[in-house]
């Protein structure tokens, strides 16, 4: 990680990673949380993870580290997150159900990594 700019983002999507495997197995292994955790807290920590595997795949295609990802593609991330979990999918499957919050939750993320993209 020495390599790598933005230490604070890196360190926090990390955080994200732990969190959200430690969330899995919670699940997995029937263990009763608030409902929160199971409903909300994944939500929360996607898109930091998917910006940040986007980000990385453009350093690695463009060669430099110096790129940021811009407000606009992140909206655009939340949004299609957004439309494909929180209305195509609750139609298609019953395994999933469209939510308000859940939609929060993917704006709040990604309100997160922009800022702290901005700092070094």
């Amino acid at each position: 990680m020495r390599n790598f700019p933005l230490k604070i983002l890196h360190s926090y999507v990390l955080l994200s990673v732990v969190v959200f495997l430690f969330v899995q197995g919670l699940k997995y292994c029937e263990i009763i949380a608030p409902n929160w955790v199971f409903n909300h807290l994944n939500d929360f920590l996607v898109i930091p993870m998917v910006a940040m595997l986007g980000l990385h795949t453009t350093w690695f295609i463009k060669k430099d580290k110096s790129i940021r990802i811009d407000l606009f593609t992140i909206l655009s991330l939340v949004v299609l997150y957004s439309v494909v979990f929180e209305y195509y999918l609750p139609k298609q499957s019953y395994r999933y159900t469209g939510d308000v919050w859940d939609v929060v939750c993917y704006a709040l993320g990604g309100i997160v990594f922009y800022v702290l993209q901005k700092f070094e």
